[in-house]
């Protein structure tokens, strides 16, 4: 319940007039396996509550004012990132796009891929964050950046327009995320070890590098792949064919051999969409006109993308699949993030002062609106739980608009049964008005085994992350970010 309700306003109102239906200027970080680009954005952040008791942070207004180059990601090593090279590139964007640091009002810095993996990934995204501004900042595991790139796709709002499941495959350098959506939500997520910068080429046309996960497949196909020998276009072919039957077969729940097996973690669920997008670098080359039938038309990039392009390309040329080209391609991630600024009254949620403040935290929206009941919400916190791993989340529903008390200890027990194997903060968000009683329910079978938060009053989605800073009179000052997309 907002403090406000109690005509108390002590809203930011200075901050409502600044974004609510203000342009300000947000900025977009993508460090990915191959490539890092820097994008500034226009946006307009509007409450468009019906109500403005309860904030809902939307853009109704985004632009794309600079687009940066693209980099190749600069390492130190294989297992490194090299930092110092990372900040020169963002410094030199700032300068072209003319943008200085006080100007950007938030942003977004999001590392993917197997550049996500590398050592020092965590404290890099700490100090660009500190570095560029008060950003977003996510290491985007392979089920979240499968999120985020079906997302930036387009692939939800598609999957709602025709009411079919759409999967979309984002192809990159060194994997291949995975998301399927429907009726605009995401109902599955994976990754695998398929990529179009798996086998590398030196300037002599022979092979520089072959990564270990695909190896055991190689060598189960005989195929004459190795370091150092300048290969036959054939034996790329067929394998660059390989991955388009392993992405075919994945989709369909056809079994796969041994050596076909490159999924990173986890399987997928199997529910076989019905329309297909493609995005990613390896994309560009999927909805282009050019073919790929020599070995020099191959290793044009020194890798095996466009013929992994050209490959998906004829494979949907020649079977009757529908096959969508995605607006946005070779980075379909965020440009930025809008904000906003609410203050909850201390005396209708719950919260731990010892766990604040808390920066970035993501929002794991339980529900589809339509679809919401109360007896899932375990199996629905155990499935968001597995996109951010290690990293706090806050679970957000709308819930009944005036629940019993048999409803409340229903969802309290839901909740932390969800949360029994994380040792980390229980953090809530409702939309209606029972944090109170929900938040004291949870403690209740908790006791002192972990800190809660639990506020109401603000509507949130997934894609969005929160802010939550330390009490001031009994007040919790909240930050809503939202996470914009290119589509």
């Amino acid at each position: 319940m907002l403090y406000f309700k109690f005509k108390k306003f002590s809203f930011a109102l200075e901050m409502i007039k600044r974004e609510m239906g203000n342009k300000i200027i947000s900025v977009g970080i993508d460090i990915g396996t191959t490539t890092t680009q820097v994008v500034f954005s226009e946006l307009i952040v509007e409450n468009k509550a019906s109500s403005f008791l309860i904030p809902e942070v939307k853009i109704t207004g985004k632009k794309i004012i600079y687009r940066g180059d693209i980099y190749f990601t600069p390492l130190l090593s294989k297992e490194e990132i090299d930092l110092k090279e990372l900040k020169k590139i963002i410094t030199k964007e700032y300068k072209k796009a003319g943008i200085e640091k006080e100007n950007i009002a938030t942003g977004a810095i999001i590392i993917t891929g197997e550049t996500a993996r590398k050592e020092n990934a965590e404290s890099v995204l700490k100090i660009l964050s500190n570095f560029a501004g008060d950003f977003v900042v996510a290491t985007a595991g392979a089920d979240l950046e499968a999120v985020l790139a079906g997302y930036g796709a387009g692939a939800g709002k598609i999957s709602k327009k025709f009411t079919s499941k759409v999967v979309n495959f984002d192809v990159g350098g060194g994997t291949t995320n995975v998301a399927m959506f429907w009726d605009g939500e995401v109902v599955d997520s994976f990754a695998l070890d398929i990529g179009g910068r798996l086998i590398r080429f030196d300037e002599n046309n022979k092979i520089s590098y072959i990564s270990e996960k695909i190896k055991d497949l190689i060598n189960s196909m005989k195929l004459d792949l190795h370091v150092g020998i300048k290969p036959r276009f054939e034996d790329l072919k067929l394998l660059t064919e390989k991955f388009v039957e392993i992405f075919i077969k994945v989709n369909e729940g056809c079994q796969l051999k041994d050596k076909e097996n490159l999924f990173i973690e986890h399987k997928n669920k199997v529910l076989n969409g019905e329309i297909f997008m493609f995005s990613g670098g390896v994309s560009e080359f999927v909805f282009n006109d050019e073919s790929v039938r020599t070995l020099e038309e191959v290793i044009k990039f020194k890798d095996i993308g466009p013929l992994l392009g050209d490959s998906i390309k004829e494979y949907f040329q020649v079977h009757e699949k529908w096959l969508m080209e995605p607006k946005e391609k070779i980075r379909a991630t965020v440009i930025g993030a809008g904000s906003c600024s609410v203050r909850l009254s201390g005396s209708t949620i719950v919260f731990c002062d010892e766990v604040l403040p808390i920066k970035n935290i993501p929002i794991v929206k339980l529900f589809n609106d339509k679809h919401e009941s109360i007896n899932d919400m375990k199996n629905a916190i155990n499935e968001g739980i597995k996109f951010f791993k290690d990293t706090p989340i806050a679970i957000a529903f709308k819930g009944p608009k005036s629940p019993s008390y048999q409803e409340i200890k229903i969802m309290a027990k839901s909740i932390v049964e969800g949360f029994s194997d994380s040792l980390l903060p229980i953090i809530v968000v409702v939309e209606n008005d029972f944090a109170k009683a929900l938040g004291q329910s949870m403690g209740n079978l908790l006791g002192n085994e972990k800190k809660i938060i639990c506020v109401d009053g603000i509507r949130v989605d997934n894609g969005d992350y929160v802010d939550i800073g330390k009490s001031i009179s009994n007040v919790v000052p909240v930050v809503i970010k939202t996470l914009i997309f290119k589509n």
